[in-house]
């Protein structure tokens, strides 16, 4: 079997500076931006169309600083059922971390092979 995924919901990029990449995804893409829950870091959210969004998340420990980050890039899938989707991956042994998140959904996140960062929401 496999996980059955529902939709795409978003992307989350890292940046050094979130006005300064405001100012580039504002003014040169024209997005739009949406609610963002306080995080205690700073970040931006977008609307993409069609209920997909991008996450903006501000952090200096971009790739090539020292230290581990402690968000990653990553994409958003959503699941119908996040149990469901957990008693898979326990089938497959794939290892996952799953948590309450800040903005209140509980989500799971998985790493492909190459260590690419996946949550399912």
């Amino acid at each position: 079997m496999s996980i059955r995924i529902s939709r795409f919901h978003h992307a989350g990029f890292l940046v050094a500076d979130a006005d300064r990449a405001a100012e580039f995804y504002e003014t040169v893409l024209g997005l739009r931006t949406l609610d963002r829950p306080d995080f205690g870091f700073p970040g931006r959210w977008y609307d993409l169309g069609n209920g997909h969004q991008l996450h903006l998340m501000q952090t200096d420990r971009l790739p090539g600083n020292t230290g581990e980050p402690k968000f990653d890039r990553h994409i958003a899938i959503e699941v119908p059922d996040l149990d469901e989707a957990a008693r898979e991956l326990d089938s497959l042994g794939v290892p996952y971390a799953r948590s309450s998140g800040r903005a209140g959904a509980e989500q799971i996140f998985i790493r492909d092979p190459d260590g690419n960062m996946i949550e399912l929401r």
